[in-house]
Formats: C-alpha cells, structure tokens, sequence
C-alpha cells in the first residue's frame, strides 16, 4: 500500500473513531440494562475489528501512522 493511500486510511479512521466515541457516549443513556450491554458490545467489537483489521496493517507498514501517535512497531 502506497503512503498516500496509507494517509487516507489513517485519517478516515480517526473520523470513524470520533463517531464510535459519540455513539458510545449515547448508549450509555440507553435505560434497558440488557440493551445497553449488548449495544456496548457491539461498539466494542467493531472497534476491536477496525484496530486489528485496518489500523494494525497500516501501523506495521507505516510505524508513524500507528493511531495513538507513539509510532509503536507491531
């Protein structure tokens, strides 16, 4: 993968990590306990996918583009 495409890949998914926050914030307000945990859950597992599936393969190839900033090697 090219480093520009790398770049729109980084940069997109810190705009889907934005919009997983604000719907997590919103579930929390979700009454129905049962609800809430399986709403959470999911968020929780998309997140995990997107980390392990998108932003880990660009990190490896691009150590400066890792999400947290740290340019962390994997």
């Amino acid at each position: 993968m090219k480093r520009e495409l790398a770049n729109r890949i980084a940069g997109a998914m810190k705009q889907v990590e934005r919009s997983l926050g604000a719907l997590d914030e919103a579930i929390r307000d979700v009454e129905n306990e049962a609800e809430r945990k399986q709403m959470l859950r999911t968020v929780i597992e998309a997140v995990h996918n997107l980390h392990q599936h998108i932003s880990v393969p660009v990190a490896r190839r691009y150590p400066d583009l890792h999400p947290d900033g740290h340019g962390r090697t994997y």
